[in-house]
């Protein structure tokens, strides 16, 4: 095996599989005479559907247009309704319009529907619309209690004013409450089915105020939306934002998670795809709800189903993801065969429920989880490919600095074995630990450095080798042509927050010009301008030297797509005095930011006409410029 990782090779990435085109396949259909899966609609409406799907796709961005374009579909679906629902095409165009309905075409679809309630929930595809209806019904019924964020001042924020009629709310607060009482009076069959079981999520996530999950994206729609797009919440993240509902709501999610915790069964149900993704959304949900429930669920399942007082190894995982563990040292193997691994870590299913539980666990509650499931096994699951993830949520929720450090003492010794099997992402919790709760900094960057190779070599090496995530060797060498990875990226950003971040910053300071460049046009090494700029134990020296060094280099950095962002930083961080000097060296060759749409921003930005016309007009605007 050579020195450079897999992972760390850009062109041994897993190739994606093509996504089969909806649209083309509704064509398709359509030529064979067959009109979509499902129920049968007239040929007419068949391909009416299929021309509103064109229009959509190419975009309909102005909101009359779009507006119109919604009520006449749907209008035309009059009388249809279940006939619609149920094929697969119309499914989907509903699916996409029902945000965007009238007052008037919601209630109608919520009245058609809701007697049909049982054979709808259970279907493969009209149980897509059941699903979709619910969640525009309770985003409309609890819209008014939101408060708006403009205000920065607690004391100034206001409710939302209501968009729809106090009759239109009241509907949808009913059809919401209906369909959840209806989906928890059919608990024990619905937990069951693979598509009334999302219909009980949906349920649950409306009544609790949830909009996204942890590591959920939102759900596309064709129509394309440029502003306040919601990206989705990264899985390392560890606070989750709430809707304002009604006490009502609430209450029956607490029914909800009473109903289920007395279930005989309930130990086994986090072995399972279906009812393990039910019970972490249901985690999430009494998170929001009420604590003590939160907090007895997650005893509940830390007892009967992730690590029992009963438990008896089988003796099984020992011989798992042997081949990831090639250069574990002896001591550290046996160390980790003596321990072997609790039931939790034998199906992913209930490894992710793990995950969700020590995101919503109180301090004693995480503790007991550490305790009882990761303590002395650290070493064997951060080197294998699934679990490595659950180390990465323990540390990233871990916020007591005594508990911190013995997690980090007994993965200090793995660094070689991590990095050997590519899980790189578990040195990054690391890292973003040590900052988060003020522990082993300056170990965390001496163990980098002995790992990578760097403790007597050059010291421009360290922020190289930190970068690429590969020990230095005489394969490595190679300064201005090197795979960026994301994870050395991050580390480095992470590092350069630390208390005492000198050796990091002078490292980067020993870089040539060229040398820095390349890191700072590449689009995962441009975000290093970011934390060099704006953490405050860099040194102002330090920044000065960094915009000294890139003289004669802004030109080329500003006409490249992350070189110009990363531009913009330095930019901002340097003084008055710095930046005359920049906008000297650009305006002298101003016509060389033309040939890029970056180089064009950035000359918009900067003001350069004014500055080439009159440099105290230009530092004048500059200095009156509001914050």
């Amino acid at each position: 095996m050579g020195e450079e990782s897999v992972d760390n090779n850009p062109l041994k990435k897993k190739q994606r599989r093509k996504r089969k085109n909806f649209l083309s396949n509704a064509k398709k259909y359509a030529k064979k005479g067959q009109m979509g899966r499902g129920t049968k609609i007239p040929e007419e409406l068949y391909q009416y559907f299929v021309g509103i799907l064109d229009v959509i796709k190419q975009g309909v961005e102005n909101p009359e247009e779009r507006e119109a374009l919604v009520n006449n579909v749907l209008e035309r679906t009059k009388g249809e309704e279940l006939n619609v629902v149920g094929n697969q095409l119309g499914c989907r165009m509903v699916e996409i319009l029902l945000p965007y309905s009238s007052a008037e075409d919601l209630e109608r679809y919520i009245e058609v529907l809701s007697p049909e309630l049982r054979p709808l929930c259970s279907d493969n595809i009209s149980s897509h619309v059941v699903e979709t209806l619910l969640r525009v019904a309770c985003e409309r019924a609890t819209e008014h209690l939101q408060i708006s964020d403009e205000e920065k001042v607690p004391k100034k924020k206001k409710k939302v004013e209501p968009k729809y009629k106090d009759d239109h709310i009241k509907k949808c607060n009913e059809f919401t409450l209906k369909i959840c009482k209806y989906a928890l009076n059919n608990l024990e069959d619905f937990v069951w089915d693979k598509y009334a079981n999302h219909i009980l999520r949906s349920a649950i996530k409306c009544l609790s105020g949830i909009t996204l999950l942890p590591g959920e994206k939102p759900k596309v729609n064709m129509f394309r939306e440029t502003v306040n797009q919601n990206k989705g919440i990264p899985p390392h993240l560890t606070e989750l934002k709430y809707k304002e509902v009604p006490e009502e709501y609430k209450d029956i999610v607490k029914e909800f998670a009473n109903r289920l915790s007395s279930w005989p069964q309930f130990k086994d149900l986090p072995n399972q795809n279906i009812t393990s993704a039910l019970l972490q959304v249901l985690l999430y949900a009494v998170k929001n709800v009420d604590a003590n429930i939160c907090k007895s669920l997650v005893n509940k399942l830390l007892n009967e189903s992730f690590a029992p007082e009963d438990w008896v190894p089988t003796g099984e995982d020992e011989k798992k993801d042997q081949k990831d563990q090639k250069t574990v040292d002896n001591e550290a193997a046996v160390a980790s065969s003596d321990c072997p691994l609790p039931p939790v870590f034998k199906t992913e299913s209930s490894v992710r429920l793990l995950e969700a539980a020590l995101f919503v666990s109180t301090k004693k509650s995480y503790t007991q989880i550490y305790a009882r499931c990761f303590i002395n096994r650290l070493a064997k699951l951060c080197t294998m490919s699934m679990l490595n993830f659950t180390v990465q949520r323990l540390i990233d929720n871990c916020q007591i600095k005594e508990e911190f450090e013995p997690m980090f003492e007994e993965l200090s010794s793995q660094f070689n074995s991590i990095l050997s099997c590519g899980n790189t992402g578990v040195l990054v919790a690391l890292a973003k630990g040590c900052l988060r709760v003020k522990a082993k900094q300056m170990q965390m960057m001496n163990m980098l450095e002995t790992v990578l190779n760097c403790s007597e070599a050059e010291p421009k090496r360290f922020i190289i080798q930190c970068l690429r995530l590969v020990p230095l060797s005489d394969k490595t060498m190679d300064t201005t042509n090197y795979f960026i990875h994301v994870h050395g990226s991050v580390i480095v950003q992470t590092m350069l927050g630390f208390q005492r971040p000198a050796k990091l910053v002078s490292s980067i300071l020993e870089l040539s010009s060229e040398e820095l460049v390349y890191i700072l046009c590449d689009p995962k090494g441009c975000h290093i301008a970011d934390a060099f700029t704006t953490q405050n134990l860099v040194g102002v020296k330090a920044r000065d030297k960094m915009v000294w060094k890139l003289k004669g280099y802004y030109q080329n950095m500003a006409i490249s797509q992350y070189g110009s962002r990363a531009f913009e930083q330095v930019f901002e961080a340097a003084s008055m005095e710095q930046k005359v000097k920049i906008m000297k060296e650009m305006s002298d060759k101003s016509n060389l930011l033309n040939t890029t749409s970056y180089g064009r921003l950035i000359a918009t930005k900067l003001d350069i006409s004014t500055f080439k016309a009159s440099q105290k007009k230009w530092e004048q605007s500059r200095t009156e410029k509001p914050e």
